[in-house]
């Protein structure tokens, strides 16, 4: 009897939850993306991979940041990809471990890169969209620049490029090494936008997280699937948090 009711207990220990895990992200050029109905990319991949190896499954989601951002926030057993670790953010979510180093900047078009820095040194203002809960908003605000910034908040990276694009603001904020990708869909070369500052948040990490109500037991699962498939060593890609 005794060696049934060990069995039993192991069996529930390793027991997938209730409620299955919900894995969301945003749209982030190659990394995640949909392929054919379904979340793809290398970043959607590799956590694919991590849940393998969890002994773990998820359902995957794309949403709008501010959208994802919010459920990882409020709801249990919600993993949320890729995620800059920021103090803000520390007490808020269960973080996994690192997946990529991310750069971001502050983007303006090429034609108005030196006026606009003649402007802001006369103490001017200038105009910058990002999406709400970004990663940047914080940094924004912390720069000695922040009391001549007009921050103007979107739904997603998208709806920032295309105030930019139509001059409705004068910056977005962004990984400069996915200019060219961003910007195709508008038909304009990768030059059309140069680095106004380089954040710096620059150089840090991109995390898997999970929501802070999420069951303990599956966070340490996934906590240790990532040591044993990265380990603290293992290089990891560059790309763009949020």
């Amino acid at each position: 009897m005794q060696l049934l009711l060990g069995a039993a207990l192991m069996l529930a220990a390793n027991a997938l939850p209730t409620e299955p895990l919900t894995a969301v992200t945003t749209p982030m050029g190659s990394y995640q993306t949909m392929v054919d109905g379904e979340v793809a990319g290398s970043n959607t991949l590799w956590v694919r991979q991590l849940l393998n190896e969890a002994g773990l499954d998820a359902d995957f989601v794309i949403y709008p940041w501010a959208r994802a951002y919010q459920l990882a926030r409020t709801e249990p057993n919600v993993l949320i990809y890729a995620m800059a670790r920021l103090p803000e953010r520390e007490s808020q979510f269960h973080w996994i471990g690192p997946i990529a180093n991310f750069e971001l900047a502050v983007l303006v078009k090429t034609e108005q890169q030196a006026a606009l820095k003649q402007q802001l040194l006369q103490g001017g203002r200038m105009s910058l969209a990002v999406p709400r809960d970004h990663a940047a908003v914080p940094l924004l605000k912390a720069m000695p620049e922040a009391g001549q910034l007009d921050l103007f908040f979107t739904a997603t990276t998208d709806e920032a490029f295309q105030l930019l694009v139509h001059k409705r603001v004068d910056a977005v904020v962004e990984n400069p090494a996915l200019l060219t990708e961003l910007l195709e869909p508008y038909q304009l070369p990768g030059d059309t936008l140069q680095l106004l500052w380089l954040l710096p948040v620059s150089g840090a990490a991109a995390y898997l997280a999970a929501s802070k109500t999420t069951d303990p037991h599956l966070v340490e699962r996934l906590q240790q699937a990532w040591q044993r498939l990265y380990g603290v060593s293992q290089p990891m890609p560059r790309e763009r948090p949020e």
